[in-house]
């Protein structure tokens, strides 16, 4: 089996990293810079390494696209020619109903697309942040639709299990889309908002844990994220407004001296996270 991964930042290096010995494949990649091919060959986590993606691609059973969005998209469009019949295509980006509508439409017949996504990363990228325990653990999200075949699920339920992925979740597009606005591209806009904010620059020598714990994530991939963002754009917005709504309920109760709602919303809100979010 040829599985081959297009690009080797921190999620496809660490996919390459732990697929040595799935299913007795040939690992094959391709990366925009050299470097990181050639670290990924001394590091034994690849087999062949490739600058061309359609090369990479090229009579390979899997195809593992970690690119941003589009770019998966474009690649996968132009190098339609070089997949083989049978071939599986997946990715592993965080918006879903977006790249498997873009990839419907140029897939040849006979190759079959499935969405995954692998909820692990870091706040640093590329290939030399990759790690062999990136995925310890970490759940998994798979998003077939009506036409996508058992043994396509199977494939990837396998592979996803094999990097060391703990939880593995089958979900629609749209469901998958909807709920990652909220755990993960909301979160963000929260990280990011707070970092925007003037008082910032003077906050250092007043701030304990808590302003460290909401803004680990505002050093951000602009480029990736700004894509996520509109890519997922109607779903985001919908959970920014419930967010901006709480926050005026919160708001109001403030400046109305109204302790007694604050004390229902922080006291559901503290059930809310003991029940879901503490197992």
């Amino acid at each position: 089996m040829k599985i081959a991964v297009i690009g080797l930042g921190l999620i496809g290096g660490s996919i390459a990293r732990r697929l040595r010995g799935f299913r007795d494949c040939k690992i094959a990649a391709y990366n925009r810079t050299r470097e990181s091919l050639d670290l990924a060959l001394a590091d034994g986590a690849i087999d062949e390494a490739y600058d061309t993606p359609g090369d990479a691609m090229e009579n390979a059973d899997l195809i593992i696209m970690c690119l941003y969005p589009k770019l998966n998209v474009d690649f996968v469009r132009d190098n339609a020619d070089r997949l083989k019949k049978g071939a599986v295509v997946t990715d592993v980006t965080g918006v879903k109903d977006f790249i498997i509508r873009e990839m419907e439409k140029i897939l040849p017949d006979g190759v079959e697309f499935l969405g995954g996504h692998p909820m692990a990363g870091r706040e640093v990228g590329g290939y030399k942040s990759s790690t062999d325990t990136l995925f310890d653990n970490a759940p998994y999200i798979i998003t077939p639709t009506a036409s996508t075949k058992a043994e396509t699920i199977e494939l990837i339920r396998d592979m996803a299990k094999y990097i060391g992925c703990g939880v593995i979740t089958t979900t629609s597009p749209d469901e998958h889309d909807a709920i990652i606005a909220y755990t993960s591209q909301l979160m963000h806009v929260v990280a990011v908002a707070l970092c925007d904010n003037p008082l910032l620059e003077r906050a250092s020598s007043f701030a304990g844990g808590s302003l460290q714990d909401c803004t680990r994530i505002a050093v951000i991939n602009e480029k990736m994220w700004s894509e996520l963002f509109v890519e997922n754009g109607e779903q985001l917005a919908t959970q920014i407004t419930e967010f901006q709504q709480c926050l005026e309920r919160m708001k109001r109760a403030i400046l109305d001296g109204d302790r007694s709602t604050l004390e229902d919303i922080m006291k559901h809100s503290t059930q809310q996270k003991l029940r879901w979010l503490m197992k």
